[in-house]
């Protein structure tokens, strides 16, 4: 097929797959003239319609035999650092299974990937410290901030070494480090022009005798009209919103409305002033899905100056003259300390500088769709108001809500919910990290499902992807002594493998976690299927032998960021030190295997329910 034929027909392939996904955006916009047509159509479409991204490639290799990364080149490939940052969990408690996978599990598997890529990988995160809930829930217990928010540190810590997720730098927004650099770059930014003071009135309970900021305030959302609104975000709507414009607010505290309006000075983020040049950061990245929804309709309704101090005695102390016994905003520090973090990783030396100035760096943030607006507006512009020339994020890889059974949001007041400390006391965290995942909110919001945990267990692990592994490898244990043959693996083995590591590879890079990893799933159901119809044990057929054994250590490879633990010990038993995308296409021939066996064992649902 000429080029101006295959661009023709691929514009029209991407046209009917979005038809049928969604509604087609207008004629100019994705499908731009020029010699580059097909390639921006392709990337146009797959960054506007992700649950498009694995069918164009499939109709694309099928009609055609033309592959989708052979023709969008993605820059993010090409650079050698990428730095993870994942949403910091609140020192509030432990996080629950659904703040475990948009966030710190989704960014162990993105940091396992790139690194197995061979990319020079940076992962960081930490307890987020301060705030109105942590206040607010250590005067609940009658403890002081700083003493809940050192234990809830330690216990979130537990958590993420008992998932097998692994960070360069976990710490804390009490961090010496931390609090230095917050001081530092607000002084810049006001030096920059981008602070501005206002005195006001702001929500004050005469009851309770303070300042009603964030979670200390809730009431109907102005926007949505949703209740249980917060005086800093509605969750339901995703809107940011300031106490004084919640409708029949109530003081979180004492649970009255007795609340009236005092004098107050604060100082602000002036996004007003920002919003030109966060409209042309937010168009250069694409973003996919929910963030470009939300990011676009704030853009679209007019940015506003963000309060950046509060009236609380937890936190950061406002740096700027004036603002003596005010702290600093909880989300106005917090993503900061992804900055500060990598500092602090470096301990003073220069080199962290590599993953936050020039273009030879990606940058991924895994986070729920609650916290969208403060990683693609409010960091950003924080980023632009310090002059200072930072890499501004690239990827905002953002899950819908993970709800518990029925659609209930998770409350360990209320009992409602499975919270970490606890799931790791029910199963195995490899099972866990597979059933999350694969379950991953990408699309819409996800239920937690008992049921569906067996399935994903029992019914796809086990039975699928652990029955082939043990099928194959035992059968060359016992009926070859342990050495894979000689003979070369068939073409049909080889074709089904390179077919799904690039849907694999396109599905990770555009952040859809869950399809890539249900990508290796089929894999492994084709390679059941070619085992069975090969019958090596009475055809006697080494090259159907070596094909099984090459296509289960693609996918053992391919599940070792989703499974770390589960993935190393059977490629342990294939004779591989490590995963890396190099093993991929190495000869197996003559390789030998050890005696070992790894089984995992199936669960009781009912049993675990109880």
């Amino acid at each position: 097929m000429r080029r101006a034929g295959k661009t023709i027909a691929i514009v029209v392939i991407v046209r009917s797959v979005t038809t049928a996904c969604g509604p087609t955006p207008r004629l100019k916009e994705s499908f731009p003239k020029g010699p580059r047509l097909a390639q921006q159509a392709v990337a146009a479409m797959t960054s506007r319609y992700p649950r498009c991204l694995l069918l164009i490639g499939s109709l694309l290799k099928a009609r055609y035999n033309f592959t989708l990364s052979s023709f969008v080149r993605r820059k993010h490939v090409e650079k050698r650092k990428v730095l993870v940052c994942s949403a910091w969990p609140y020192a509030s408690g432990v996080p629950h299974l659904g703040n475990l996978v948009s966030s710190l599990l989704s960014g162990d598997v993105f940091a396992r990937y790139y690194r197995m890529r061979g990319h020079d990988v940076l992962y960081v995160s930490g307890t987020d410290a301060h705030g109105t809930r942590i206040e607010y829930e250590a005067r609940q217990r009658g403890i002081s901030p700083a003493e809940l928010a050192a234990f809830n540190h330690q216990q979130i810590r537990s958590v993420i070494e008992g998932f097998g997720i692994v960070f360069d730098n976990y710490t804390t927004t009490e961090s010496p480090v931390h609090k230095q650099f917050i001081q530092e770059i607000y002084l810049k930014m006001e030096q920059q022009g981008y602070i501005l003071t206002r005195e006001e009135e702001r929500a004050y309970c005469r009851n309770c005798r303070l300042f009603l900021a964030d979670r200390f305030i809730t009431g109907t959302c102005p926007r949505c009209g949703a209740s249980g609104a917060m005086g800093n975000q509605c969750d339901a709507c995703g809107a940011i919103i300031e106490p004084e414009e919640l409708i029949d607010p109530v003081c979180s505290f004492c649970g009255k409305k007795d609340i009236e309006f005092r004098r107050t000075r604060h100082w602000y983020l002036d996004l007003t002033k920002l919003s030109p040049r966060l409209s042309d950061y937010v168009a250069s990245r694409h973003f996919q899905g929910n963030v470009h929804r939300l990011t676009q309709r704030m853009i679209e309704e007019g940015l506003k100056p963000r309060a950046m101090t509060r009236d609380i005695a937890w936190g950061i102390p406002a740096p700027f003259k004036g603002a003596e016994g005010k702290v600093i905003y909880v989300w106005g520090e917090a993503a900061l300390g992804y900055v500060s973090a990598t500092v602090e990783h470096f301990d003073g030396e220069l080199a962290w500088k590599d993953f936050w100035f020039g273009e030879d760096v990606h940058q991924i943030y895994t986070i729920g769709k609650d916290n969208i607006p403060f990683h693609t507006l409010i960091f950003p512009g924080q980023l632009i108001a310090s002059g200072r020339g930072y890499h501004l994020p690239d990827q905002i890889a953002a899950t819908e809500y993970l709800n518990w059974i029925g659609g209930q949001s998770f409350s360990k007041s209320r009992g409602v919910g499975l919270y970490c400390d606890d799931a790791l006391k029910v199963i195995d965290a490899e099972l866990w990290r597979f059933y999350l995942l694969y379950n991953r909110p990408e699309g819409r919001d996800v239920n937690f499902s008992w049921e569906e945990l067996g399935k994903a267990v029992n019914g796809v692990l086990i039975s699928n992807i652990a029955n082939l592994i043990n099928r194959v490898l035992s059968f060359i244990q016992t009926r070859y002594a342990g050495v894979v043959p000689t003979d070369e693996a068939d073409s049909e083995v080889k074709e089904r493998l390179e077919n799904t590591i690039s849907d694999y590879e396109r599905a990770m890079e555009a952040g859809f976690l869950s399809q890539a990893l249900r990508a290796v799933c089929l894999l492994a159901v084709a390679g059941n299927e070619y085992f069975q119809r090969k019958e090596p044990w009475e055809t006697k057929d080494k090259g159907a032998v070596a094909g099984a054994f090459h296509l289960v250590k693609g996918i053992v490879i391919l599940l070792f960021p989703f499974l770390p633990k589960f993935s190393s010990s059977v490629l342990a038993v294939m004779g591989i030190d490590g995963a890396s995308w190099k093993e991929l296409e190495k000869s197996d021939a003559g390789r030998r295997l050890t005696n070992e066996r790894v089984l995992i064992e199936r669960i009781d649902v009912e049993k675990i329910k109880k």
